[in-house]
């Protein structure tokens, strides 16, 4: 395979990196996938990381691999090999564009890294395996190419996001960039982690965070606030809230978040807290939500947590960063 002048392929990029600081973006080359570029355009903190522009090849429709070891004609090898050949020029002139775009955006264009595949075990394994290599983030659509227009997520995201525990992954959304990020608290070490990460990503920016926590159902202690063991469990539940949120605080200012810029949200009495957080970011003009992979439930038997699966599908047209 013969590599273009600033286009990784397979066997050009074989030696170990440092890749703490880059951001892989996962394409495909459609209409979407560009949406994904426009993200990174408009986002301004992630302008000081490294992106890597990725994209897993196949010389061969994916309808191919639903026919097994099924034996093409002369004609039809010859066909799904033009097939092959004209897929790559045109994803080639794709990656190109995005990194122009992205130069345009501020970004440097040593920082710009165009990485092209072969596919090996399937194409969400493939990206998970990429991912798995240390990344700072990994940044992919909701859907690409041939998902179902009802459909709020194509098979490839749900599997990556199901399966991809180590790093973080970023599920662009198609709502304005505001620079406005809701951060999902429920005191879970998950919790705190979407803190840091936050922190670390848009530290020293101009970002409005807004801590979110959600007490759901709050309110069935409203008709009884004179019974002690009641009002002492309330109370000490909002002391727990309190001591969240001011740790959050923290940590945000510690990486150069002005206090000025931090915003607190207490929200009870509500019957879903997934729905809670989403209209909660609607209503404070976030364009982004951060949640931890797993809440305080942690149950091992489950690879995300319902509330951050839930929030996915919920708040579809939003940016959704699970840590």
């Amino acid at each position: 395979m013969t590599d273009k002048p600033g286009i990784q392929t397979e066997n050009s990029n074989n030696q170990a990196a440092d890749n703490s600081n880059k951001i892989l973006v996962a394409l495909d080359g459609s209409e979407r996938s560009m949406k994904t570029v426009e993200y990174l355009y408009d986002f301004e903190p992630f302008r000081n990381k490294e992106i890597v522009l990725f994209h897993i090849f196949s010389d061969v429709p994916e309808s191919y691999w639903d026919m097994g070891k099924t034996p093409f004609t002369r004609n039809g090898a010859a066909q799904i090999k033009g097939w092959g050949a004209q897929r790559k020029i045109t994803m080639e002139e794709f990656m190109e564009r995005s990194k122009s775009m992205l130069m345009s955006a501020g970004y440097k264009p040593e920082a710009i890294t165009i990485n092209i595949k072969e596919r090996n075990k399937g194409i969400a394994r493939d990206i998970i395996a990429e991912a798995s290599k240390g990344y700072f983030a990994l940044l992919l659509r909701r859907r690409g190419y041939g998902a179902l227009l009802h459909m709020i997520m194509g098979s490839t995201t749900t599997k990556i996001v199901e399966k991809l525990y180590a790093t973080p992954v970023l599920v662009a959304g198609l709502n304005k960039i505001r620079h406005s990020i809701l951060v999902g608290l429920d005191g879970s070490e998950g919790s705190e982690r979407a803190v840091e990460f936050t922190a670390r990503t848009v530290g020293k920016s101009h970002c409005k965070i807004v801590l979110c926590t959600v007490l759901r159902d709050f309110d069935i202690y409203a008709g009884d606030r004179n019974n002690t063991d009641i009002s002492d469990c309330v109370d000490c539940v909002f002391d727990d809230v309190e001591t969240s949120m001011r740790r959050a605080s923290q940590i945000l200012q510690k990486h150069g978040v002005k206090a000025s810029d931090i915003e607190r949200k207490i929200i009870t009495g509500v019957g879903t807290r997934a729905g809670a957080i989403a209209k909660a970011a609607q209503e404070e003009k976030c364009d982004t939500i951060v949640l931890g992979r797993r809440g305080l439930s942690n149950v091992n038997d489950f690879d995300i947590g319902r509330v951050s699966w839930k929030v996915i599908h919920a708040a579809r047209d939003m940016t959704i960063w699970i840590i």
